[in-house]
């Protein structure tokens, strides 16, 4: 992985893998309070830096419904 953005929660990190990131868009469509799709790069972009535990369903969802694979989660520390 040559080109990762990564964003966390208290316990977790997603990291976002742009040179498998293709643009299909699904994690806007799965997190949109999370991702936005940049229009000139067609790729997601972060809303912000952290999410709650809360929404641990959610961004789980948009690491299920990304077709390219570029978006994982692992526990801190993994």
């Amino acid at each position: 992985m040559t080109n990762p953005i990564t964003v966390s929660s208290a316990t977790e990190v997603l990291e976002l893998d742009l040179d498998k990131c293709n643009g299909y868009g699904n994690c806007v469509f799965a997190a949109p309070e999370l991702f936005e799709l940049d229009l000139a790069s067609n790729l997601p972009l972060f809303l912000k830096q952290e999410w709650t535990e809360a929404e641990h369903a959610t961004v789980a969802g948009a690491v299920a419904d990304c077709p390219a694979n570029a978006l994982r989660m692992y526990k801190r520390g993994d």
